[in-house]
């Protein structure tokens, strides 16, 4: 079972301790009783975000449950789905979700209605994260454009390939006092303004989804109400087609952001940093075929997740009775 809180297939545990696979599974499926939720509490502040988890969910896509205030998992959920996320919150007291106060999730709209159905008190925050994403993706498919009309290999085409990351940069963490030999502008040397200013005259789309990518990224970096207000304001018509859904999307959720400006440390950061970490357990066990051994494979690596303290808190009772009995 300490084997198992690490980042090591089955097979290999298995091998180290000289037993066989299947031995190590029955080990896993023992555990049934340390992962059973808590039904009758839930945290102030929680979070959940959706990762590619595999075949055995229904859409390929499952939940990770959050308390956003210290960080901790409190449960990794099959389906995304709105019918089976409302069976399984319906399974706590209803005492404990009137205790929840803020849900923070991104801006995919069926979780709206099903949060205030089953969150009754609980306010939505719009994670900065997804919101500032919105622009990202626009802004880079504005890129990918471009540099289709400026035809395969041409110096448009090379130089908007070549800095993809600078134009995505946030502003703030350009260089203007740093020169630096650019070859796909002849050598010339140039500061990371001066080449943001160069790739921008190439394409007014670009231009114009630059600056709101970088309005929107100040508007959340300040949490400024004004700013986001007058960065909506723009009508939608004005913007390149790509922006025009992104504009749509955060006058929706205007409220939810703004929000969020009040409660600026809980976003989803936490929450993806885990969805990296699910990605290197899946890694290292090539695949699961089965939720429940891949939740509790989830649940035991997480060293903040209740279910892993829960299990170490009892392992070590257990250790001292035995102890005690000697």
């Amino acid at each position: 079972m300490i084997q198992l809180t690490t980042n090591e297939s089955q097979i290999d545990i298995a091998k180290e301790l000289g037993i066989s696979d299947w031995t190590v599974r029955r080990v896993v499926f023992n555990l049934d009783q340390f992962f059973k939720p808590n039904y009758h509490w839930l945290p102030r502040h929680i979070a959940f975000d959706d990762f590619k988890s595999g075949r055995f969910a229904p859409s390929g896509m499952s939940m990770i449950l959050m308390n956003i205030e210290n960080h901790r998992t409190i449960d990794i959920i099959l389906s995304r789905r709105n019918r089976y996320l409302r069976n399984y919150f319906l399974r706590y007291d209803r005492a404990a979700r009137l205790a929840v106060r803020t849900v923070t999730v991104d801006l995919y709209t069926p979780y709206r209605h099903l949060i205030h159905e089953l969150f009754p008190h609980a306010i939505i925050i719009a994670d900065h994260f997804h919101v500032v994403a919105q622009a990202y993706r626009a802004l880079n498919k504005i890129r990918v454009k471009a540099m289709n009309q400026a035809g395969n290999g041409s110096h448009q085409w090379r130089a908007l390939k070549h800095f993809w990351k600078l134009i995505l940069t946030p502003a703030g963490l350009l260089k203007y006092d740093n020169y630096w030999s650019r070859r796909n502008f002849g050598y010339t040397q140039l500061t990371d303004v001066e080449v943001i200013q160069r790739l921008l005259a190439f394409n007014d789309d670009l231009k114009q989804a630059y600056r709101y990518y970088q309005d929107l990224i100040l508007a959340i970096n300040h949490r400024s109400k004004d700013e986001l207000n007058h960065l909506l304001a723009i009508k939608w018509t004005q913007l390149p087609q790509s922006l025009q859904k992104v504009q749509r999307t955060l006058r929706r959720h205007r409220k939810e952001i703004i929000t969020s400006f009040k409660y600026g440390d809980y976003t989803n950061g936490p929450v993806e940093g885990t969805n990296n970490k699910i990605k290197v357990i899946k890694r290292t066990a090539y695949g699961f075929r089965n939720f429940f051994n891949f939740r509790a494979r989830i649940l035991l690596a997480l060293p903040n997740s209740y279910f892993a303290i829960n299990w170490k808190n009892k392992r070590t009772a257990h250790v001292q009775s035995q102890t005690r009995a000697v």
